[in-house]
Order: structure tokens, then C-alpha cells, then sequence
């Protein structure tokens, strides 16, 4: 079953549309969206909707962001654990950004139903109970 959400996972990444599209069908209507380890001041968004204004007037208001992962780590039945490499233009600066770090995502019957960013890969890696 892991093996398979990890699958899952990859074409959620290669999805063109990304999770402000839903990914092709694969994130769950009511998904959960936690940024708090990155901007500990927001609340955990609830649906693609919420995403995609989180997207459009977040940290970096609409400007383009790409996610490019570069391991995929199986965490237990439900959970994998992506490294992930953002790159990003500054919204309000032009100035480009790239920052090294995880994605947790949770999936159930298929779809994605959490998705939590984490600004480090090792805080990642100890709330997922993996070794560093």
C-alpha cells in the first residue's frame, strides 16, 4: 500500500496543474493544507480553494513558485515524505528564491487528504519519525 502512495504522490508532482488544481483529481475535496511550520501565523487551510487564495495573496502573492522533489521517503501505510527543492520569485523584490525543503503528505483511498511544509528537512524528518 505505501509503495502505491508514494506512486500517487510522484504524479501529484508531475501534475502541471499542481494542487491549486486539485492535481488531476487526486487531492480530496476537504484536504487539509498546514503551513505552520513555515508561516507560523497561518491556519491550517481547508480545501483546494483555500490553497489557491493562500497561493494568490501569501508570502509570495501570486508570483510564480515551482516544486521540484528530490527523494520520496515512505513513512508508514499513509504518510510519505518528500524532499523538495522551491523556487520562487520574490513578490515584491523580483528576486529569485530557492529554498531545500519537505513536504509530509497523507493519503487515504487514494487522494491526498493532508499536505504539512516544513521550511527544514530535519524537523520533517523527526516529526515523521524517520532517521536523519
Amino acid at each position: 500500500m505505501s509503495e502505491e502512495n508514494v506512486e500517487i504522490v510522484r504524479r501529484i508532482y508531475a501534475d502541471s496543474g499542481g494542487l491549486t488544481a486539485g492535481a488531476g483529481g487526486r487531492v480530496a475535496p476537504d484536504a487539509e493544507f498546514d503551513f505552520s511550520a513555515v508561516f507560523p501565523d497561518r491556519p491550517i487551510l481547508k480545501g483546494v480553494e483555500a490553497l489557491r487564495r493562500f497561493r494568490d495573496t501569501g508570502p509570495f502573492g501570486g508570483s510564480a513558485i515551482r516544486f521540484e522533489p528530490e527523494k520520496f521517503l515512505d513513512v508508514d501505510d499513509e504518510r510519505v515524505l518528500v524532499f523538495v527543492r522551491v523556487l520562487a520569485t520574490g513578490g515584491g523584490s523580483g528576486a529569485p528564491v530557492e529554498i531545500q525543503a519537505a513536504h509530509e503528505i497523507t493519503i487515504r483511498n487514494q487522494r491526498l487528504v493532508r499536505f504539512k511544509a516544513y521550511a527544514n528537512r530535519e524537523d520533517a524528518l523527526e516529526a515523521a519519525g524517520l532517521p536523519e
